[in-house]
């Protein structure tokens, strides 16, 4: 286990601090204190684990928060370029995104679905949460709409067609370098991991956003 409870609970309590230091840049304060949520979720699921509690409730929040991922990341993402109208719509779509992908999530097995499979997670005959290779993982059940594909494209693309693209090119980097060095795990833990090691790119984006904008 690379990942723990304490770390979960502390990371929660850096992002809330520095989102209330910097709460005058509203984009950047509300995506780090929407950032700590995810892992405040994940540290009372170790704990619910630890305690051989349910956690179904608190997994089901998490998937609520994917679902919302990719509007908060491109508001981040939308400081760097305030004045482009192009963000009103892709916050829009965002948002309608949200609200649709959290329907997703459902109360039905679906283990015979052709598109479900063992690395995926989020086929499981129940939604909960448990100790993975190296932290904290997911499983989801879904139905057979379940596509993460439209996801991705909000939440890693629309920044290249801004004057923000330099930070979308980043954060797609560091995105696909945590893939590539969680490759081993499957689906709901990377995403556990991803959501947790988050903090290693906004935070320093966003204590130095002002120097950033320069460039």
């Amino acid at each position: 286990m690379c990942f723990n409870e304490e770390m979960s609970y502390f990371n929660f309590l850096i992002l809330s601090l520095v989102a209330f230091i910097i709460r005058d840049k509203y984009r950047l304060s509300a995506t780090l204190f929407f950032l700590g949520i995810k892992d405040l979720i994940q540290g009372m699921s170790y704990t619910n684990i630890k305690n051989n509690k349910e956690t179904k409730a608190l997994t089901s929040l998490s998937w609520i928060h994917i679902c919302f991922q990719p509007l908060f990341v491109n508001l981040f993402i939308s400081h760097f370029d305030i004045n482009n109208k192009l963000w009103k719509y892709i916050f829009i779509i965002c948002l309608i995104f949200g609200f649709y992908y959290i329907t997703k999530l459902n109360e039905f097995d679906i283990q015979n679905d052709k598109k479900c499979n063992d690395k995926s997670d989020y086929c499981a005959d129940k939604t909960h949460s448990y100790i993975g290779k190296y932290h904290l993982g997911y499983k989801f059940n879904l139905n057979k709409d379940n596509n993460i594909n439209f996801w991705m494209f909000l939440m890693f693309l629309p920044g290249l067609f801004t004057k923000s693209k330099i930070i979308s090119i980043f954060w797609i980097l560091f995105a696909g370098l945590i893939r590539i060095f969680f490759q081993n795990v499957n689906r709901g833990e990377l995403e556990a991991i991803w959501c947790f090691l988050s903090i290693i790119y906004a935070l320093p984006v966003a204590l130095f956003s002002e120097y950033i904008k320069h460039y």
